[in-house]
């Protein structure tokens, strides 16, 4: 069994985008249609106060049927997260976006496929703890979709649906349902409380996975977890994904590394470094153009040994 260490470190509410923070049936590319449903920014805050991370995980599929960009996403992500921080006056709250803008019938050849960031494929869940040492068995996942509440049960997260669908929440198998999105908060708020009970009365959501001990978060996680348990198939799913990630990343890295804008020119500065070399070979009986000309050389190999250096930083 492959066993995935992330670290005990903070526990996160994983949000769904569209019809979970914002009222959205269809593909959204424009941040002046951005309308927050009712309660999410208090919602939102009180979950950040109760000590948990904020993280969107989307899907966007719009960006592979052409109708809009991923600076698009970006967009609205951004306005998503500027209505929350005025309405709570809180800044920031929405730790991270992620998004997944491939789809395997896009119109788009670049984004036609599948991929492991695309729920109900748990990748953004996994990039997530990794970025930011999440603890995916003591997280939440609040979408209103079934492929939220794979994504999340796949990663060992616990999870609510936002549906009063009866067929759809039992077909799903949700931790638990919320017709709202203030519901979902609740739920997570009590679980919070009876998990972590307080000395002297204290309000629950005065702590919460950050302030509490480490001793005691791990307890609570393993209980958690013992509550929660990954199916056999989840852990070979996400092990599969884990593997996917890896070669999306290993690809990337490899795409990079073949051509680059600035090793593009490095190669043209090395050329003309050669042309100017053979120029002042050519006019050796003239000491002056000679010189004149193995000085050009000089700096345009300057030049390539400056960018080649600069694209192996970036």
């Amino acid at each position: 069994m492959t066993v995935l260490s992330f670290g005990i470190v903070d526990a996160a509410v994983f949000l769904d985008r569209d019809n979970t923070l914002i009222h959205n049936d269809g593909d959204l590319g424009d941040p002046d249609e951005v309308r927050l449903k009712d309660g999410v920014a208090e919602g939102l805050k009180a979950l950040r106060v109760a000590g948990y991370r904020l993280v969107v995980i989307t899907n966007q599929g719009g960006v592979a049927r052409g109708r809009y960009t991923e600076a698009d996403v970006d967009a609205v992500n951004q306005r998503i997260a500027t209505e929350v921080e005025q309405a709570t006056k809180q800044r920031p709250l929405i730790d991270r976006f992620y998004y997944c803008p491939y789809h395997p019938e896009g119109d788009v050849e670049e984004y036609r496929r599948d991929h492991p960031w695309r729920k109900p494929h748990p990748g953004m869940l996994l990039q997530a703890a990794r970025d930011l040492d999440i603890d995916l068995g003591a997280s939440w996942v609040i979408g209103d979709q079934p492929r939220d509440v794979q994504a999340g049960r796949t990663a060992g997260c616990r999870t609510i649906v936002l549906s009063a669908d009866e067929q759809m929440i039992r077909e799903s198998k949700p931790t638990a349902s919320a017709a709202e999105f203030a519901g979902a908060v609740q739920v997570i708020l009590k679980q919070t409380a009876d998990e972590r009970p307080l000395p002297n009365g204290a309000a629950a959501h005065a702590s919460g996975p950050k302030t509490m001990p480490r001793a005691k978060k791990r307890a609570a996680t393993a209980t958690a977890a013992a509550a929660n348990p990954m199916p056999s198939d989840s852990m070979e799913q996400v092990r599969r994904t884990m593997i996917e990630l890896t070669e999306e990343l290993r690809t990337t890295r490899q795409r990079k590394a073949e051509f680059t804008p600035l090793k593009m020119a490095a190669g043209i500065c090395q050329l003309l470094a050669l042309l100017f070399a053979l120029l002042g070979l050519l006019q050796l009986s003239n000491s002056t153009a000679l010189m004149s000309w193995v000085g050009f050389a000089i700096l345009m190999q300057m030049f390539t040994v400056t960018l080649l250096l600069v694209d192996q930083r970036s």
